[in-house]
């Protein structure tokens, strides 16, 4: 039984409200919930120290810092592969260990929790708002075969991504003996505690 005291966790906020400068109105709304996906999970790992980072538990394949710059990867090749722009080559360095293998696990690899923080902050802000600020047309059809058919598609998968890939980094924020995090929600005025998952 933990007798530590969970450090409260960033609220959960559903107010989102469209970033600006964005062609489709829907496509700035989805931005809107990536960068509170991001400020969630930029909460969840700021304060789990290098070794608990690195942590792979007995039994998985993944360490926290490995599933982070897999999100960040897999967001770049996304927006990259939809909007044909490419992906900046300063990224690249921080990007390439979240590439998954042909037999789809993850390269081993380390980093900080600021570097990690600062790997995600640059592929949302030197690629995917520059690159999807244009898009005007949200339900534009892909050429790709057998992925996602339309710009809205794309989007929503890499949300999908974003938050299944968050929850496996909340469990194994827990199984590397980092302080537990609470989960709460905000309510305007006040917080008040989520409800047990």
């Amino acid at each position: 039984m933990d007798t530590i005291e969970p450090r409260p966790g960033r609220a959960r906020r559903y107010d989102m409200h469209p970033v600006l400068g964005f062609a489709d109105l829907h496509v700035a709304y989805v931005v809107a919930m990536l960068d509170e996906l991001s400020e969630r999970l930029f909460d969840l790992i700021a304060d789990v120290p290098p070794d608990a980072l690195d942590h792979i538990p007995e039994g998985t394949t993944n360490s926290i810092a490995m599933l982070v710059v897999h999100i960040a990867w897999a967001e770049a090749s996304w927006v990259s592969r939809t909007t044909g722009q490419p992906i900046p080559s300063d990224l690249r360095e921080c990007l390439l260990p979240g590439q998954q293998g042909a037999s789809g696990d993850l390269p081993i690899s380390s980093a900080s929790a600021e570097q990690l923080i600062a790997c995600c902050q640059a592929v949302r802000h030197n690629l995917t708002k520059p690159a999807l600020a244009s898009i005007d047309g949200i339900d534009q059809q892909l050429q790709a075969a057998g992925q996602p058919a339309t710009v809205r598609e794309v989007l929503m998968h890499v949300v999908w991504h974003w938050i299944y890939h968050s929850g496996q980094v909340g469990l194994l924020r827990r199984l590397c003996g980092a302080t537990r995090y609470k989960w709460t929600f905000d309510r305007g005025s006040g917080e008040v505690a989520a409800p047990p998952p």
